[in-house]
Formats: structure tokens, sequence, C-alpha cells
């Protein structure tokens, strides 16, 4: 369960680590902005950046298997917004995880087969990505970034090549982009802004690759070695109980009683 662990991890940095630990951080960001500081439309700009390494990831993994913690932490979550009397729909980021791996994980292979079919899947996930993020969050843009993480890991072997990849990587990117723009009413310096950041992040993505770091490893300070290690692979962890801590606060703390006890609201 939570806390657990029984993989084995290597005692260095690696590149998950920190590529999962940096999410963190944007992630803090987002939701910073989402529940204290809504009219702070920056925070989101930036906040942004927090979701594409994470189901990057998913597709990126070899793992076709989802974790029991997943499952329960995906539960809490409902349970907590149920409970404070939240919306349940869009379902929470867990979800989504867990509808990629169920979904996508024996699709892939089919979708790179052939250019044809890689770019019909790409315009219908692109296409249902905003209706979609009403059910789930990020919605089907959750599927694309999963498809890139697996284009990236399996790039020797799909059909599209480099080229390939960087017209895949490109088209997610412009699109996440603008569903962005019109989700959060982000005016033009700051899809601008959004935009070159998540460029910025794609190029990181397009050269990520499973690495340690021993010598980093044993030049950095202990704490800060913990720290990077504590969010890189606590991440669910970090995410359930922050969020769970987050609607707890706003519950006992809501000035205009809001939130009614397990009273929940179907929709945002």
């Amino acid at each position: 369960m939570f806390f657990k662990r029984t993989d084995n991890l290597t005692s260095n940095l690696t590149s998950y680590d920190f590529l999962k630990c940096i999410t963190v951080l944007f992630m803090f960001v987002d939701h910073i902005g989402a529940f204290f500081y809504p009219d702070e439309i920056w925070l989101r700009v930036f906040g942004r950046l927090g979701f594409p390494a994470w189901f990057f990831l998913a597709g990126f993994s070899n793992s076709k298997s989802i974790s029991q913690d997943v499952w329960l932490g995906a539960s809490i979550l409902v349970l907590t917004s149920a409970m404070y009397g939240s919306h349940i729909f869009p379902l929470n980021a867990l979800a989504s995880f867990i509808i990629i791996r169920i979904f996508l994980t024996f699709y892939y292979e089919k979708y790179f087969a052939s250019r044809e079919r890689l770019t019909y899947a790409i315009v219908a996930f692109i296409l249902l990505a905003y209706p979609t993020n009403y059910l789930f969050e990020y919605g089907t843009m959750a599927f694309l970034f999963a498809m890139l993480g697996y284009a990236t890991r399996h790039k020797d072997e799909i059909a599209p090549g480099r080229i390939g990849r960087i017209a895949l990587f490109s088209a997610v990117i412009l699109s996440a982009s603008y569903i962005q723009k019109i989700t959060f009413h982000f005016d033009m310096m700051q899809w601008l802004t959004c935009l070159s950041l998540f460029a910025a992040v794609a190029i990181v993505l397009f050269n990520f690759k499973k690495d340690e770091y021993p010598r980093l490893t044993a030049n950095l300070p202990y704490p800060l070695t913990k720290l990077i290690q504590f969010g890189g692979r606590y991440t669910l962890e970090i995410y359930v109980i922050h969020l769970a801590a987050i609607q707890t606060y706003l519950f006992i703390t809501d000035p205009l009683d809001k939130f009614e006890f397990f009273m929940p609201k179907l929709m945002m």
C-alpha cells in the first residue's frame, strides 16, 4: 500500500526521479492556483506543465498493470469529493491513468502500425479532448501524451521514425496548449507562454530515457538527494494526500457554506 516499496529501486538518482519531482512542483503551483487563487491565471499557465510528464510516463512504462495503490488513490479522491460536497466529474487524474492503462495499453501497436492509423487516432483524440475533459481530467489529451511516451520508449520500432515523432510531438503540443487556452481563457501572451513552456517540456520528453546518475548522487548533499527521490518515488502518495488535505481544509474553512456534507455535485 502507500509508502511501501517492493520494486528494489536504486539508491542513485535517476531520470525518473528528476522528471517526476519537477512534475510534482508544477502540480503544486497548479493546485495553488486552482484552489486558492483562481483569479491568478498565470499560476495556471505555469502549473499546466505538471500534467504532460505524468501521462507521458504512463505510456513510456513497459508495465501494463494497474496497482492496488492507484485504484485505492483514485477511490479515496472520489470519496473525498463526495464526502465534502464537491464534484464527482471530471474524475481525478488517477482515474485518467487507469483509463489509459485499460483502453490504450493493448492498442499502442495498432495505432503505430501505419501513418494512416496514427493520424486517425491523433485527430480523434484531439477532437474528443475537450468534451471528454468533463468526464475525466485532461480527457483524451492524456491519451495523446501517453502515446508520446510509447513513441519515445519504442522509437526504434514504430513506423513514423524520428521525423514522424517530431510531427507527433508538435501536433500534441499545439493542440494541448490551445485546449488550455480555451479552458482557462488565456489571453494571447498567456497562451504563447504556455505554448513555449509546453515546447520546452516536449524537448525534454522527446529525449527522455531511463538513466542513473551515480556521480551526481555522490556529489549532491544527502538531504537534497533524498528530497528529489521522495518527490520522484512517492508521486502517487503526494498527489492523493495533498488533494485530500486541500479539500478537507476548504470544507472546514468554507465561509460561504458552498459545500454540504455528502451532497456532491455531479459535474464541476
